[in-house]
């Protein structure tokens, strides 16, 4: 019978303070030796192959447990002593590779906004005949001669909150094709859009029902051609 119990699994053979074998296992590979040295020393009581192969495949056993669920020791840069890898240093590894990958992306796309704000630009377009209104068109000036000029405005359930601002440059009136303009003294929708004067000018903004003039050049300015 061992005089020291076998020692535990979780207790290492090397113990990582010194680099050496654990105590609690020298202890026992000790204490081993000399239970075996007494057994076969007897001439009395000889020891058994049987129980001293049942003795040593029983240590080798917990040892080659203990060695297989030892974590990995590695060498920090601080110091010489092996420390113990318990996860802790690949998970502070990957989080470090995590954040050098953020310090290198800009936390704001400020391309993407500029284009964005350069896209919301929208030159003043001239028509000379009756025209509709297209997509990107904002700006909108009323230069065709000789007769009213006639503007198909944009579905105005489709253009929440579009804006759309019209120029007169010839004096002949600007009306919309349908019934869709809310004057700006009215809650009545109707087609007037400008007057024919040259200068007039009036800005509307859909409601999703109607196109509804916000501002426009009052009735009473003089306007010179």
């Amino acid at each position: 019978m061992l005089n020291t119990p076998v020692t535990p699994p979780r207790v290492p053979i090397i113990d990582p303070r010194t680099n050496l074998i654990d105590r609690a296992w020298y202890m026992f590979f000790v204490s081993l030796s000399a239970t075996a040295g007494a057994y076969l020393n007897d001439p009395d009581v000889g020891p058994s192959p049987e129980s001293l192969i049942s003795s040593y495949d029983a240590a080798l056993q917990a040892l080659a447990q203990d060695v297989n669920t030892q974590p990995t020791i590695v060498q920090t840069p601080v110091g010489d002593n092996p420390v113990i890898d318990n996860g802790l240093l690949s998970t502070v590894a990957e989080m470090q590779k995590q954040i050098e990958g953020l310090q290198v992306q800009p936390l704001i796309d400020t391309a993407a906004i500029t284009a964005a704000i350069s896209g919301s630009y929208r030159a003043p377009v001239t028509k000379t005949t009756d025209f509709t209104v297209a997509d990107n068109e904002t700006w909108l000036i009323n230069n065709k001669s000789g007769s009213t000029c006639t503007v198909t405005l944009p579905t105005a359930s489709a253009w929440v909150g579009r804006e759309l601002t019209f120029k007169n440059m010839q004096a002949q009136l600007l009306v919309s094709a349908s019934s869709d303009v809310v004057p700006i003294d009215s809650t009545t929708a109707g087609t007037a859009i400008l007057l024919a004067v040259v200068g007039n000018w009036a800005t509307m903004v859909s409601d999703g029902t109607n196109w509804v003039i916000m501002q426009q050049a009052a009735n009473n300015c003089l306007l010179l051609e």
